[in-house]
């Protein structure tokens, strides 16, 4: 189902863009602020993941669901680790914001 929505034209922006992040999902590139990142494959998928979520929050099992797969151990720590290197690749001011029990999202800038 994932593969078919990826497939249909016009089922994405051609951009995803949030607090100075740009992502475009046919180069696969990101960048923030004009700096180009290295993201590692997971790494890019789970801050895609951030984005096209929006505003809205999404828990860690959300992102192994998403990010990994239905199979993923869900009391792993695998979604902390990759956000929190993640947010130093992209550097401060911090955007990828954690609500306790709920999960994470890519908020605005001040």
């Amino acid at each position: 189902m994932r593969a078919l929505a990826r497939c249909r034209p016009g089922a994405r922006a051609r951009f995803l863009r949030a607090a100075g992040i740009e992502l475009d999902p046919l180069r696969r590139t990101v960048s923030r602020d004009g700096r180009q990142l290295d993201l590692s494959v997971k790494e890019f998928a789970l801050l895609e993941a951030l984005l096209e979520a929006g505003p809205a929050f999404l828990s860690a099992e959300e992102l192994l669901e998403r990010v990994w797969d239905e199979h993923a151990d869900p009391f792993t720590n695998t979604a902390a680790v990759t956000i929190g290197r993640l947010r130093r690749k992209l550097g401060a001011p911090q955007v990828i914001t954690t609500a306790p029990g709920v999960g994470y999202r890519v908020a605005e800038r001040p």
